[in-house]
């Protein structure tokens, strides 16, 4: 899962990116940690919903959602809502690692309906990991993305 983060976040300029809970937000954090990342911590599932929302608003930013399947499972109707808005400016990537890495590694089936999505980025990946904890605080991250969109 490591490369994968690190591909996408070597790509990024100027991009607000928003990341799921957990280990994806550790990693993008220890990979490119910037003004413009936005980490959703303790809130499984709601990096696409946050993203859609600022893409939806501010048609001027282009937006990065990285989500794992388990995230992504937890809050299905997003997926479809951003098929429905067919928003240019945003960019949804889901690693499927094939387990709820975060909350103890419990297996999902995200594998089983992935295809029925229409998806072409789901990237498969390892579950190993040794990332590190984000030393900022929820009001810290809110208010330098905040800043950095302005």
């Amino acid at each position: 899962m490591r490369q994968a983060i690190e591909k996408i976040m070597n790509e990024i300029t100027d991009e607000c990116v928003i990341t799921s809970c957990g280990y994806i937000s550790r990693e993008v954090y220890r990979a490119n940690d910037r003004d413009r990342n936005f980490y959703c911590q303790s809130a499984m599932g709601s990096a696409l919903a946050i993203g859609l929302g600022l893409a939806y608003s501010r048609k001027d930013l282009k937006v990065i959602v990285i989500s794992g399947d388990g995230a992504a499972l937890m809050s299905l109707g997003t997926t479809y809502l951003q098929k429905y808005l067919r928003l240019k400016n945003i960019y949804h990537y889901v690693l499927d690692n094939k387990s709820y890495a975060s909350t103890g590694g419990q297996s999902t089936c995200f594998y089983g309906f992935s295809g029925n999505l229409d998806y072409e980025d789901v990237i498969p990946v390892g579950k190993t990991s040794d990332a590190p904890r984000i030393p900022l605080k929820c009001k810290d991250i809110k208010e330098r993305f905040s800043d950095a969109i302005k």
